[in-house]
């Protein structure tokens, strides 16, 4: 029997292994997807999300009947032991600019299977369950892999040009590959809690700064109620899952009795990245790559940045528009964002899980005044410790990002806008899925040319951008920013143009002339076929091509 052939073949269907295939899909590239249980899993694990997560699963397609089901947090109190406020983050007042909310919960057994749902949209992609990686061996143009069923024990050769690995934290694909996990593992254990309730909770979201009994606790989607807790040296295990102490834990919050209990088991936390991300056509992923601690509700999160960073880029160079080179960007360009995460998210559980009573009073006191002086308040409320979303290194002008105010690397904003026809839509749903090229209103006819022309070039769209006070000028290929959020990003940046990758990171921006320059440049990284007939050829969105 020969060996069956595909583009890709992801290990793993979790959310990051499923977002991941979901993008393939989109991108017409033929996908296997393996998962060694034969189910979703049905336990809650991860649940929060941030506004670039959902921008993601926006890209992904999943709305409308695939809508994963969110539900926002209104406010996030810091409580003491005695659940005595001391300052409150309003997060439905938040807004970052990417037309969804700050933070959102969500139910993962109905996120896994909306995701695996997605799939169903593609004929050149295939969920395969019940099935492992055994082994693989790669060669210059292929990766042939040995895959069992794990029901029948028979293995099967498949080879694929790129193989994912995005089997969590254990992954075969990364032992496989040799690569070791660098970092510590907390040995604070935790216990973590989910159950759902019988009468529809009121909303919360509470950190708890309790020295005795530090934690997180929320109401999510569908009344369910998740609660992690920090348990203390002399509690075991297998006394601490039991169901009457785990009703001790839920009773200051909800009433235990009117409580399904979904999970109640004792874990530990992880700070580790792998040493290596890539290994020529093998690539690993989401917790294969990094785990962090749940402190800022950002593991799922950064498992979802490598998908949307690598798929598109798997894409180009699989259709021959771009060299083996951009793939080597994806380690580049993901890593060092990976790790600001991974030490934010300990310090912020220093800080906040504290269990010396002196240190935690102090804190306490010190949270309170913090909230209570502007400038710090702003601090805390807008999240300005987070690190922010932009590139440093990887496929952006100069190849690197500079110093001082500029625009490469940055991550655009997402507002709603206007179309030529009075209807209003997000600017990713107009943008497409491959590179964009704006340019402001007054831009010169010359700059407007290159804009288009690149665009061309780059298989991707042109849209001119229109103050609101000059929506009447509107045409097909324009969109009017309402908000002002996008004058004033050209403002900021002194550009009356912008380049952007499809995962909606600024390559570059100009003024005047300065197009013609990144024009060239980017061109030596993607050279679609059509490159050569650009003048002549359509401006177009880089859809999904046949399988």
């Amino acid at each position: 029997m020969s060996a069956e052939v595909v583009d890709v073949i992801v290990v793993g269907c979790g959310p990051v292994g499923a977002i991941a295939a979901n993008y393939l899909g989109l991108q017409g590239l033929r996908t296997l997807v393996i998962e060694r249980d034969l189910s979703t899993f049905s336990i809650p694990r991860a649940f929060s999300c941030d506004d670039e997560a959902q921008r993601n699963f926006q890209a992904a397609g999943l709305e409308g009947e695939l809508a994963v089901d969110l539900w926002p947090c209104k406010d996030m109190q810091y409580i003491d032991g005695a659940k005595r406020v001391l300052g409150t983050v309003p997060i439905h007042e938040l807004d970052f600019g990417l037309s969804h909310p700050a933070l959102s919960f969500f139910n993962q057994p109905q996120l896994e299977g909306v995701l695996r749902k997605g799939l169903e949209r593609f004929p050149h992609a295939e969920l395969r369950l019940g099935h492992e990686l055994v082994s693989f061996t790669q060669d210059a143009d292929f990766v042939t892999t040995q895959i069992q069923d794990r029901r029948t024990g028979r293995s099967r050769e498949v080879r694929a040009r790129y193989l994912l690995g995005c089997d969590g934290s254990h992954s075969t694909v990364r032992a496989l590959m040799g690569v070791k996990m660098m970092g510590t593992s907390y040995e604070e254990p935790w216990i973590a809690i989910s159950g759902t309730t019988s009468v529809p909770e009121p909303d919360f979201t509470y950190y708890v700064c309790d020295p005795q009994r530090p934690g997180f606790v929320t109401r999510c989607v569908y009344n369910e109620v998740r609660m992690d807790f920090l348990l203390q040296e002399n509690e075991r295990t297998e006394i601490m899952e039991r169901q009457e102490v785990v009703e001790k834990l839920l009773a200051p919050f909800v009433d235990p009795k009117k409580v399904q209990l979904q999970r109640a088991s004792v874990f530990t936390f992880q700070a580790k990245v792998a040493e290596r991300w890539r290994d020529r056509r093998v690539f690993l992923l989401g917790d294969a790559a990094h785990v962090m601690p749940p402190f800022a509700g950002q593991g799922l999160c950064s498992g979802i940045r490598d998908a949307m960073n690598l798929s598109w880029k798997l894409a180009l160079v699989s259709r021959g528009a771009a060299g083996d080179a951009l793939l080597d960007t994806y380690e580049r360009e993901r890593h060092p964002h990976a790790v600001d995460m991974i030490k934010t998210t300990i310090a912020l559980g220093k800080v906040l899980l504290a269990r010396n009573r002196v240190v935690a009073f102090l804190r306490n006191a010190l949270l309170k005044v913090l909230f209570q002086i502007p400038r710090t308040r702003r601090f805390m409320r807008n999240y300005e410790f987070k690190p922010k979303a932009f590139l440093s290194h990887g496929l952006i002008a100069g190849g690197q990002r500079r110093k001082g105010n500029v625009a490469e690397g940055d991550y655009f904003p997402q507002p709603q806008v206007a179309l030529a026809d009075g209807k209003v839509a997000r600017l990713d749903d107009v943008s497409g899925r491959g590179f964009t090229v704006f340019t402001s209103a007054d831009a010169p006819d010359t700059v407007r040319k290159s804009a288009e022309a690149l665009a061309r070039e780059v298989g991707g769209v042109w849209l001119r951008i229109l103050p609101a006070e000059r929506a009447s000028e509107a045409r097909a290929g324009d969109v009017v920013d309402s908000s002002g959020k996008l004058q004033a990003w050209f403002v900021q940046y002194q550009a009356d143009a912008a380049i952007l990758r499809p995962d909606r990171y600024v390559y570059g921006a100009s003024q005047g002339a300065g197009i013609e320059q990144l024009r060239e440049e980017l061109r030596r990284f993607i050279h679609l076929p059509t490159a050569a007939r650009a003048e002549e050829a359509p401006s177009r969105a880089l859809l999904p091509s046949s399988a």
